[in-house]
C-alpha cells in the first residue's frame, strides 16, 4: 500500500512539472554581434536587460529573439534610418505579452517591410538600429511586468563582451 501511494504522489508531482516546461521559450540572438550590456551598463548603472550590437547600423535582418510561435505587437514610432537615438519615446519595438502579464520587448530596430504585427517564430522585424534612447545601433531585449524588470531569464546564459551568433542561446523565459 505504501508503495502505491508513493508511486501515485510521484506521478502527480511529475504532472505538476509539465506545464512549466511546456511554457519555456528560448531566446536567441537577433543577429550576430556582441553583448554590450546586461543587468548593468558598462558604466555601472542598472540596465536590467540584454543589449546585442553588431556595430553596423541598418544591418540586415533583426529577427525576433524568442523561439516558438508567439504573437508580436510591432510598434513603429519612427520610419527613418536612426542609428544613434532620436528621443526616449521614439523606439521602434516588438512586444509579446504572456498570459501572466509579463512582457518581452525587443527595441531599437529600423522599420522595414517586415515591421508589422504577426505571430511568428524568429521572424524578421526590421534592421539593426538605434531608435529611441540609444547611443548606437543595437537590439535591447527585456522582460518586465508593471515596470519590474526580470533579469533571471538570462542569468547564467550570457555575459557582457561575449560574441554571439544568431543560433546562440541568450536565455530562457519560463
Amino acid at each position: 500500500m505504501h508503495h502505491t501511494i508513493k508511486t501515485a504522489l510521484v506521478s502527480l508531482a511529475s504532472l505538476a512539472i509539465l506545464p512549466a516546461a511546456a511554457t519555456a521559450h528560448t531566446v536567441k540572438a537577433p543577429f550576430p554581434g556582441t553583448i554590450t550590456a546586461t543587468t548593468y551598463y558598462p558604466s555601472g548603472g542598472y540596465h536590467g536587460a540584454i543589449d546585442v550590437s553588431s556595430g553596423r547600423c541598418n544591418y540586415w535582418g533583426a529577427e525576433t529573439a524568442v523561439v516558438g510561435s508567439v504573437s508580436w505587437n510591432v510598434t513603429i514610432n519612427t520610419t527613418g534610418v536612426v542609428c544613434n537615438g532620436n528621443g526616449y519615446e521614439n523606439a521602434n519595438m516588438a512586444t509579446h505579452t504572456w498570459a501572466d502579464g509579463w512582457k518581452f520587448t525587443q527595441k531599437h530596430f529600423i522599420k522595414t517591410a517586415d515591421s508589422y504585427d504577426r505571430t511568428c517564430d524568429r521572424c524578421q522585424v526590421g534592421n539593426e538600429g538605434g531608435t529611441g534612447q540609444a547611443t548606437g545601433p543595437h537590439a535591447h531585449l527585456m522582460q518586465d511586468k508593471l515596470g519590474t524588470k526580470d533579469t533571471s531569464w538570462y542569468s547564467g546564459y550570457t555575459t557582457q563582451g561575449e560574441a554571439v551568433t544568431r543560433s546562440e542561446t541568450l536565455g530562457v523565459l519560463d
